[in-house]
């Protein structure tokens, strides 16, 4: 039987780790955390830091390994490539992976070789050093090069706010790492794309919608849309920067998720690249869902050197909707299966439970689950989540 380690047993590893076993293979892992969750799904695990990139070897010499992976994180890769090219498995590069966790790296090697990523930007190592220095222009937006999504992310709209943005950046960043960029204006998409064999698969172009009816966090209505519902010229714009950059970073296997703006003249400006599926659903249902393609498996089998086919297999139209309550402590939960199947909704994923707490929205993180649904146009799709937003809300009771 094939052996798969995963370098990382947290959260964002758990589901490949699960569905390696689901596959017939033994999935290892490693992870400094005594209490990891991966550990709880793995053949076997080892106690290692995996920034300790020769212990990590040295346990999957032991293993044996016939491939090694990570999944939705980015700070684990240096390890996965540096095993990768020792045992001559299939892995990024080494010098893709020691930028992939850096934000501020990523878009400095982007701007260098000519992407489109607007705006000024600088790094800093301390507060001290970022608080003498002077943004030249309002908004801006504070970010820690390491930070996963957006953990520490401040979009700073005066002067007044900028202390508090840059102490919040600082928490944020695991290695003291932190930048300030200009913010710019536009509609915002995220691009999902799956590398292999140097062909560049664009599986969805995904609308982000965020309305504010009302005061409070029910008045808040968030989540995304694919098709993005915009003319060939756009999505090409937003699809030839993709490549480009893709090529730029030189990443060769797996899946890569953009964040862009489109301005108003219609051309595309990256803001964001995590060499990682993309999170909110996009890789684990947006994805399968509108395109039939399952990145997971995909990745499960290049790792493993085995035959993958990338090639989309139909295009649906797809929303999401964040369930975002009231602040407050959830009081219970009432079954949401009864609705899968319903007005268009394909799926409900919760990711709070009874006695969990609903913070004042500042974030996508605040939220107790998400709505999917389908339609016939995107119009319709983007209706039933929204009426399935406001039905599924009414299921979760909260004690404020």
């Amino acid at each position: 039987m094939k052996k798969i380690l995963v370098v990382g047993g947290g959260n964002y590893q758990v589901p490949l780790i699960k569905r390696i076993r689901e596959l017939g293979l033994e999935a290892y892992c490693a992870d400094k955390n005594r209490t990891a969750p991966g550990f709880r799904e793995a053949n076997g695990y080892r106690i290692i830091d995996i920034l300790n990139q020769k212990e990590c070897l040295d346990y999957a010499k032991e293993l044996k390994i016939d491939g090694v992976a990570t999944y939705g994180a980015t700070i684990t890769l240096p390890t996965v490539s540096f095993i990768g090219e020792c045992l001559n498995l299939p892995a990024l590069s080494r010098e893709t992976a020691e930028i992939a966790s850096n934000k501020y790296q990523i878009k400095k090697k982007l701007i260098e070789f000519g992407c489109n990523t607007k705006g000024k930007f600088a790094v800093f190592h301390s507060i001290d050093e970022m608080l003498r220095f002077v943004p030249d222009e309002y908004p801006c937006v504070v970010k820690p090069s390491d930070g996963s999504g957006s953990k520490g992310v401040v979009i700073v709209q005066e002067s007044s706010q900028y202390e508090a943005a840059v102490n919040s950046a600082f928490e944020a960043a695991r290695f003291g790492e932190v930048y300030v960029e200009n913010f710019f204006r536009g509609e915002e998409y995220s691009a999902e794309a799956f590398i292999h064999n140097n062909a560049i698969y664009i599986y969805s172009i995904v609308k982000t919608n965020f309305v504010r009816y009302t005061s409070g966090n029910t008045g808040i209505s968030y989540g995304h849309t694919t098709p993005p519902g915009i003319d060939t010229d756009k999505e090409n714009a937003i699809c030839e920067e993709i490549k480009k950059a893709i090529r730029i970073l030189d990443i060769n296997m797996g899946s890569v998720n953009f964040d862009v703006i489109l301005s108003e003249n219609g051309r595309a400006y990256i803001i964001d690249c995590g060499i990682r599926v993309g999170q909110n659903l996009i890789a684990s249902h947006i994805i399968p869902l509108a395109r039939g393609v399952n990145e997971m498996d995909m990745y499960i089998s290049q790792v493993l050197g085995e035959a993958v086919d990338p090639e989309p297999k139909k295009n649906k139209c797809i929303a999401t909707k964040l369930l975002i309550t009231e602040p407050g402590i959830i009081e219970a939960i009432e079954p949401m299966e009864q609705y899968i199947g319903t007005n268009g909704i394909l799926a409900v994923v919760m990711r709070k439970k009874p006695g969990d707490i609903q913070r004042i929205f500042t974030d996508k993180s605040d939220n107790c689950g998400w709505v999917i649904c389908g339609g016939n146009t995107v119009e319709e799709a983007e209706r039933n989540a929204e009426n399935a937003r406001i039905q599924l809300l009414k299921n979760i009771y909260i004690k404020r």
